[in-house]
């Protein structure tokens, strides 16, 4: 029984939408949530607004950005959402020889 080497499958794993709506969600909540503790931790009574302003922007990128990892790290580890997809390389391989045969026979025919 001879093996058709042109025939190849592989599986790949591949996020849905919803699993993407779901983290945009949480993560407006912690991102907001991070900002309004952050400024009201600056802002608490103090009349040097310019100066604490600098520190929230420079906290806020600071930190977001860690828990922005965090978050991407603990959604790599939920399964919820992932579906796998078969991907048929030869499909794609016979199509380029049928595409290039009839491109050549309509060329030849001209």
């Amino acid at each position: 029984m001879a093996k058709n080497r042109h025939k190849k499958e592989s599986v790949e794993v591949r996020e849905r939408p919803i699993k993407s709506l779901a983290k945009t969600i949480t993560w407006r909540i912690i991102a907001s949530t991070t900002t309004f503790l952050l400024a009201y931790f600056f802002f608490h009574d103090d009349a040097k607004a310019i100066q604490k302003a600098s520190g929230v922007a420079v906290a806020e990128a600071v930190i977001k950005m860690f828990m922005y990892f965090l978050h991407e790290r603990a959604w790599n580890v939920v399964r919820w959402g992932r579906m796998k997809v078969y991907v048929r390389h030869y499909n794609m391989l016979r199509r380029r020889v049928i595409r290039r045969i009839f491109i050549a026979r309509n060329s030849n025919s001209i």
